[in-house]
């Protein structure tokens, strides 16, 4: 989804203004006076970037273990382990989000579809991965366990489907996070032991 937040760019333009108006010439410099002289080059370099946040650096390639789990407390599909908390660092968010009226918090304006936070910035958040091919939610693991999947989760435990967008979440602006759960759920009455790994991508859409 494009950046719907202007960007304002400024560039500083160095003036130089001349006047002739009963302003004595300057004598030319003579080839002695240039003597010694040396002369250069300075360049400058950079670059301006439009997102309203951006992903720190640790939270762009994360290891999580969900530690060992044990086989005999899965006993039909949609048994789970132990949640593991994740979390997602943000940093630089802008102030100011557009959103539809129902997610945002009381402190907010505009018409009855569509509204702007006063503080805070949306955004969307999609996990994309290969999907379990027995529970289409969970993200497919490989290895020799078998029967199970990864299920992600926000704080309260509700489960998000891998692959598909959810709803918008507000962020502060400056620094600030988004944490989720994650576990190990069965597809089935049994789970075969043995070691599993998955791995998902993530997505986000400033709003």
């Amino acid at each position: 989804m494009p950046n719907k937040l202007p960007l304002l760019a400024l560039l500083a333009v160095g003036v130089t203004f001349q006047t002739c108006a009963d302003s004595p010439l300057l004598p030319s410099p003579t080839t002695q006076d240039r003597v010694g002289e040396e002369s250069g080059i300075v360049r400058f370099h950079g670059s301006v970037y439009a997102s309203t946040c951006v992903l720190t650096t640790k939270s762009r390639i994360q290891d999580i273990e969900l530690g060992e789990i044990s086989a005999r407390q899965f006993h039909q599909a949609g048994d789970r382990s132990q949640p593991v908390r994740f979390t997602l660092y943000l940093k630089d968010c802008l102030k100011g989000a557009s959103q539809a009226r129902t997610s945002l918090g009381p402190k907010s304006t505009g018409d009855n579809w569509r509204a702007y936070s006063t503080s805070e910035q949306a955004v969307q958040v999609t996990f994309i991965g290969e999907s379990d091919i027995n529970n289409r939610q969970l993200i497919r693991t490989t290895g020799s366990t078998q029967g199970a999947g990864v299920r992600l989760m926000d704080m309260k435990g509700n489960a998000l489907e891998v692959n598909q967008t959810h709803r918008p979440y507000l962020v502060n602006p400056g620094d600030s996070e988004l944490n989720f759960l994650a576990a190990l759920e069965s597809t089935g009455t049994n789970v075969l032991a043995g070691e599993f790994s998955g791995l998902v991508r993530l997505k986000m859409e400033y709003l």
